[in-house]
């Protein structure tokens, strides 16, 4: 017999073997439970990811740059300064109003205690008037005083808002010498340097704000009814390896003229900064109206080749439990559940989702946890251990074990 031949019978007789009895007894694993639910179907769409908010932050009034606190990439809070300008010239002006300010002030208090005078002098004189003991021109006299005295204190008060008004100016002229950040985000470009001199207007910085990025995706005509505002989404990131929630923020209301489709953003909250932006991104959108669905845990779902199954639980307590292939489709993603259309699979099944990835067929388990309620997983776009890129798990098995036989 050839060592083809017997590889072959080899093959042929572990495929006929049991799971189970190749591992040395049943498989030892965790369950969830199959629910139903209304959702849509969804549609995979390709696109990037944008920052929520962008901004290039220009310089409000001249000066030379002094200091630029922030590099390429560091992070800022609002308000933080991105850019300070030489501000000495700045400051004395402040310092000048101020004392301006300061001077008009004394000069409205003295003003002020020549009223309260104006005031005791016209009260005495009205007194003496009344006993005939002052002429009517020291009445008159002692009145004029007294609104002359008002009037030159509206005229310092006047002054000291008009200087209170420069000093506010000149503030927010030294205040203006620090630009700062407008919201929290990322530098990702500087358009100056130290020792540059900028003109009002001029770009400084250009900010990112990544705590919430943006999907743009563009729509199909025929899918576009369902993308509503606020209805959740799911996008997945090649090159993380990871699925993220999110929701639909806005469609654009106006197709692409050339592939009549529609500009879609979809939000995901970023809170680690994992996602940046240009991020290449696939995202599942709804395609079609809500009907009721089984999902399945995205951890009961293994990749099998181009199929996809499921290890579904048969048996009881007494008689002991099983675990037979249940082939899905695939329909929708939904937050920490996939869609799927099953004839092996009911509202109420439970389903393997921990220990599956060694099971390579039907055979006994032992449930060691019981039912669990849905952890926030991932699918499982690659294969799992022991499965290579297109080949089933079963063939990988067994082609190992003839090759550890031989």
């Amino acid at each position: 017999m050839s060592r083809w031949t017997t590889l072959v019978c080899l093959i042929l007789i572990s495929s006929t073997t049991p799971a189970w009895a190749q591992f040395g007894g049943p498989t030892r694993v965790e369950v969830e439970t199959v629910i139903r639910k209304e959702v849509a179907p969804t549609i995979e769409l390709v696109g990037t990811l944008r920052p929520h908010l962008r901004s290039i932050v220009a310089a409000d009034v001249d000066g030379l740059v002094v200091e630029m606190p922030f590099d390429y990439g560091a992070t800022v809070r609002k308000g933080d300064p991105v850019c300070i300008l030489r501000d000495v010239t700045r400051r004395l002006a402040v310092d000048q109003a101020r004392a301006a300010a300061a001077a008009i002030e004394g000069e409205l208090q003295a003003r002020q205690a020549d009223v309260r005078k104006t005031a005791f002098e016209l009260e005495r004189i009205s007194r003496l008037a009344k006993l005939d003991r002052s002429s009517d021109k020291e009445r008159v006299d002692a009145e004029a005083d007294h609104a002359a005295a008002e009037a030159r204190v509206r005229q310092s008060r006047a002054q000291l808002d008009e200087a209170l008004a420069l000093l506010a100016v000149a503030e927010d002229n030294l205040a203006r010498t620090r630009i700062p950040a407008p919201f929290d985000g990322a530098i990702t470009s500087k358009m100056t340097e130290v020792g540059q001199w900028v003109m009002t207007g001029v770009a400084t910085v250009e900010i990112v704000d990544l705590n919430t990025v943006r999907a743009r995706v563009m729509v199909p005509e025929s899918a576009v009814a369902f993308c509503t505002p606020g209805e959740p989404a799911m996008i997945r990131v090649d090159a993380l390896g990871r699925s993220f929630e999110g929701a639909i923020s806005r469609v654009i209301p106006e197709a692409d003229p050339q592939a009549n489709t529609f500009p879609t953003d979809i939000d995901i909250p970023n809170p680690l900064g994992v996602l940046k932006a240009g991020m290449f991104v696939r995202a599942m959108a709804p395609a079609a109206p809500k009907a009721m669905r089984l999902l399945v845990p995205k951890d009961a779902v293994l990749r099998r080749g181009p199929s996809s199954i499921a290890y579904v639980v048969r048996g009881s307590d007494e008689k002991g439990y099983t675990a037979d292939i249940a082939p899905v489709n695939v329909v929708a993603e939904v937050m920490q559940y996939l869609a799927v259309e099953s004839p092996a699979l009911k509202d109420g099944d439970r389903v393997v989702v921990r220990g599956n990835e060694g099971m390579h067929g039907p055979g006994p388990i032992v449930i060691v946890s019981g039912e669990k309620k849905a952890r926030p997983t991932v699918a499982r776009d690659h294969p799992r251990d022991g499965e290579a890129a297109g080949v089933p798990a079963e063939a990988s098995a067994e082609a190992s074990a003839s090759d550890g036989r031989r």
